[in-house]
């Protein structure tokens, strides 16, 4: 029992908790700390997966874990994260100066180093330099463990696959000893078997996984030809998540509710923040666009809490840590579940009801499949290049479907992360309400269809679907609401 003592003792000295999160994050730390086996690791966002591999790298005396993550703006979260614990962590990327470089270099070479993480991108982690100073770190019995972070990025199956993933198997033949620890949120069975057999994982693996439903998560659909102006119904639904006006006021800024739009272009984006901010509720843009410094303030003033709403694309969020996120909304159809599972699933992390909002039209679901065949063509006769494709075509198809039928939204994620389907107990539109939520689904297919009855159907029809969604026993009330601009 000194071993289990010992974890418990670390978890309170490095980051000043009692208990851990989940009797799983426990039994996941514990078994890593032992270093017998290979780890795999899914649990949903904001369940706490980076402490099981930081815990035990931290036990491990006078040696560093590796840590591959995909994003450079990931890896600061994290170094950010660990350097206010007083965590020795640091990087080797292309953005660094010479000096900073030297510096890291100097550390990872010295008799006893100071450092215990080192992240890096798998794009670095494929050049000769970084091969030479992990043989080094390895012939000094330097390396603790591989972690590898967002680890369906590994697989071709994945919604992130980024094929650099897949030379980090090379590293199981020349460091056979190095126990991995692998880590996502968003797996299905067959990601999961390719990233055992991507990364070259020993078996038997130890598997800790958590089931997909997030009980705190109400999603909806809302059908676009059923607005009629699309910036007020957002800004509406936004207020009805923030709350009481008083009492956001008088939250300290960085803890207030907030939210996420998804937008599937930059000009999208751009319009969305223009016209939510119109209607009273300060919005910010962030994409691709923007410059690197741009996008740094936007993301910071959002966190700040300086303006309550991003609207960004789907490039936004990966590695973002903000517990009061009240909303995700998506304002078009995301291209796949295991995409839009973990988008929306940045609302609620500190466990606090809060809410998921699909916006569904026709003419965006013609756009993406227009775009996807046109993909599927170029990539014909390319192997598994015209396999991708194709599954995405599939993968979109799934997405088109759940729209479109009346069936718990929950079961869309339970289906394809293959757990039983959860007792929604009413956090969905579905469950809470079948009545309005086939009728809504009736009033889309014939305003999309009958153009006879859309002269024949007022505005107020369609308001009425979607009005008494918004009760008290799931949405906070917004009397007395006025002005959420900074």
């Amino acid at each position: 029992m000194a071993h289990e003592s010992a974890v418990h003792e670390a978890l309170k000295k490095h980051f000043g908790h009692s208990k851990f999160k989940s009797d799983l994050q426990e039994k996941a730390v514990k078994c890593a700390v032992k270093k017998k086996q290979d780890v795999y690791v899914s649990m949903p966002t904001g369940s706490g997966k980076s402490l099981c591999f930081q815990l035990p790298g931290l036990m491990s005396e006078n040696q560093i874990t590796i840590v591959f993550s995909p994003l450079l703006a990931l890896i600061k979260d994290q170094i950010d994260h660990l350097t206010k614990l007083k965590v020795p962590a640091d990087s080797l990327n292309s953005k660094m100066s010479t000096k900073e470089r030297d510096r890291v270099i100097m550390d990872l070479k010295a008799v006893r180093t100071n450092l215990k993480f080192l992240y890096i991108t798998p794009e670095q982690a494929a050049t000769k330099f970084f091969q030479d100073l992990l043989h080094t770190l390895h012939k000094h019995k330097k390396l603790a463990y591989f972690a590898v972070d967002e680890a369906h990025c590994v697989s071709q199956w994945g919604h992130d696959f980024r094929p650099d993933y897949l030379k980090l198997g090379e590293l199981r033949s020349k460091y056979s000893d190095v126990i991995w620890l692998t880590l996502t949120a968003t797996a299905s069975r067959e990601v999961k078997e390719d990233i055992y057999k991507q990364l070259r994982l020993h078996q038997p693996v130890a598997q800790f996984s958590t089931p997909s439903f997030r009980k705190n998560l109400f999603y909806d659909i809302v059908y676009k030809n059923s607005i009629e102006d699309d910036f007020q119904h957002l800004a509406d639904f936004a207020r009805h998540c923030l709350g009481n006006p008083k009492e956001f006021k008088d939250t300290p800024k960085p803890q207030r509710g907030c939210g996420i739009v998804y937008c599937r272009t930059r000009d999208q984006v751009e319009r969305m923040a223009i016209g939510v901010t119109k209607q009273g509720i300060g919005a910010v843009a962030y994409h691709a666009g923007l410059k690197t410094g741009e996008r740094t303030e936007v993301q910071e003033a959002w966190m700040r809490g300086d303006q309550p709403i991003i609207c960004a694309t789907n490039s936004f969020g990966m590695g973002v840590d903000k517990p009061s996120v009240r909303f995700v909304i998506h304002w078009d159809v995301p291209q796949n579940v295991a995409a839009y599972y973990q988008e929306s699933g940045r609302a609620g992390r500190d466990g606090l009801q809060s809410y998921c909002r699909l916006y569904y039209g026709r003419e965006d679901v013609r756009s993406i499949r227009f775009l996807l065949q046109n993909d599927a063509h170029r990539a014909r006769g390319r192997g598994d290049k015209e396999l991708l494709t194709e599954r995405a075509i599939k993968q979109f198809e799934k997405i088109t479907e759940f729209c479109e039928r009346t069936t718990c939204r929950h079961k869309l994620f339970s289906d394809f992360f293959g757990d039983p389907l959860p007792d929604c107990n009413g956090q969905c539109d579905v469950c809470k309400r079948p009545k309005k939520a086939e009728k809504a689904l009736e009033m889309f297919h014939r305003l999309c269809m009958d153009d006879a009855f859309k002269s024949h159907i007022s505005l107020q029809d369609c308001a009425d679907l979607y009005e008494d969604i918004f009760d008290r026993d799931y949405y906070p009330s917004r009397s007395g609401y006025r002005d959420l601009r900074t």
